[in-house]
């Protein structure tokens, strides 16, 4: 069919019938966490109603399986990823990492700038190792113990993480995301770094004045006779120096460019090394990898504080992982991407259209297909040629990919990227979503100066 003469609305209404699921689903499922249950249905759902509005193309059948089979694969990396980050916080919790952590986070972060602080130590720490996903997975979960000692909203705590995260991973010049926009679109590394700090420092800035405006004023604040509460319920914690060993392996293999998995193996192996010294057995260590740690210190705050992790934790995330990969196979193998593409580029009128449709594209491509990677590489295809055809600075296409692709990926519940974060955090995406204030802020920010520039193009 040709796409001229398809509906807009037509091609967009299975996003419409995820967004629905999603909101019945969780009506339904009631307080079940979302990435247990909920999203997975929502969006095979989706799935399944897009699918049947097509099931007489029987030609598109070929082009589901091959999308879907291509998808499946671009994702395989992050779903390893996943594995061993479940397997390195169970490690870590065995190890008592996590608590020599908490404890370090206890005594250093002041309760009074606790936000503002948690967002410059993550974005510090991915700006070096160049990860977010590294970042979230050690520092991360340190921090949301922390958070949870001083009674601060987890929400806010982890959308304050994964802002200081994406900040980092954003300008890091080891960072895979900012390598790969600035070798899609023939930009030198520190040309594109250079570029996006015009959008990317002043979010920074605005997002970490509200964070201060946060802690100091709208009630997240914490009083010393409650933080002295919190520090005696928690005074045998145990520090020891040691059991930073496998967080300095796991950030120093991150800035020597070890690929993530070498990087968290090296966090495991050496957590595994601690426990066995501590008369922790092979087998019951690899049971801790499979199914998590489970504290025993009879305090039920500190139990949930120093236990999880494993490969089972993470058994959900890669459903919705895999949800979500067949629902964007659906809507590329059977025409929905290509004919919302097409109606994109119908549209463009004007220089500053491009750039926009470009973070369009790559916000939709982080919607329908679970992977960062292909919001840049699908966008940077499509508009790259029409972009050097205009004569649009290709340092101005790379920032649109990175302003769009990259900076949307935590949002999204079903993303890779997202479903990530809310696993490591332990805290949905749709909760953090609203605190996640660097990443919201960049997004309309980088969105309203091509409006602007739009602007002048049509008064001219």
């Amino acid at each position: 069919m040709n796409p001229k003469n398809v509906s807009i609305l037509f091609s967009l209404s299975p996003l419409f019938y995820l967004v629905g699921f999603v909101v019945l689903s969780r009506i339904f499922f009631g307080e079940v966490e979302p990435l247990h249950g909920p999203h997975q249905v929502a969006l095979l759902l989706a799935t399944t109603c897009a699918l049947i509005q097509r099931i007489h193309r029987h030609h598109a059948r070929l082009g589901f399986w091959l999308v879907w089979r291509r998808n499946f694969q671009s994702v395989i990396p992050a779903m390893g990823i996943l594995f061993f980050v479940g397997m390195l916080i169970g490690a870590f919790a065995c190890a008592s990492v996590l608590e020599s952590m908490i404890s370090f986070g206890l005594s250093n972060l002041s309760p009074h700038y606790f936000l503002p602080g948690v967002v410059i130590v993550t974005a510090m720490s991915a700006l070096v190792s160049g990860s977010s996903w590294t970042t979230a997975a050690t520092l991360g979960v340190a921090i949301m113990g922390v958070c949870q000692i001083m009674n601060y909203p987890s929400a806010v705590c982890a959308g304050a993480i994964v802002s200081g995260c994406y900040f980092g991973d954003k300008l890091s010049p080891v960072s895979d995301t900012t390598n790969l926009a600035s070798s899609l679109t023939g930009v030198k590394l520190f040309d594109h770094i250079g570029f996006m700090m015009r959008t990317t420092i002043p979010s920074f800035f605005v997002s970490l004045v509200l964070y201060t405006l946060c802690n100091s004023y709208l009630g997240f604040n914490v009083s010393q006779s409650d933080l002295n509460q919190s520090l005696l319920e928690m005074q045998n914690l145990r520090f020891d120096l040691v059991n930073f060993i496998p967080v300095l392996l796991v950030f120093g293999a991150s800035i020597l460019r070890i690929p993530a998995i070498g990087a968290l193996s090296l966090g495991i192996l050496s957590s595994a090394l601690i426990s066995f010294s501590r008369e922790i057995s092979i087998w019951e260590f690899i049971q801790i990898l499979g199914f998590g740690f489970d504290s025993k210190t009879g305090d039920p705050k500190i139990d949930a504080l120093l236990g999880g992790g494993g490969i089972v934790a993470i058994l959900p995330t890669e459903l919705l992982i895999l949800s979500a990969v067949t629902f964007g196979a659906v809507l590329e193998g059977f025409g929905y991407l290509y004919e919302i593409l097409h109606q994109l580029k119908k549209w463009i009128k004007r220089i500053s259209d491009i750039l926009i449709a470009c973070m369009g594209s790559a916000i939709l491509i982080n919607l329908v297909t679970a992977d960062q990677y292909l919001s840049l590489v699908i966008p940077a295809r499509a508009f790259k040629q029409m972009a050097n055809e205009n004569g649009i600075p290709a340092k101005k296409v790379s920032r649109s990919l990175e302003d769009a692709g990259t900076i949307s990926s935590p949002l999204i519940p079903w993303n890779s990227c997202g479903a990530f974060m809310a696993t490591s955090l332990k805290v949905a995406t749709i909760s953090y979503l609203p605190f996640a204030w660097f990443n919201i802020i960049h997004l309309l920010f980088s969105f309203s100066l091509l409006l602007k520039n739009r602007k002048k193009e049509i008064n001219r």
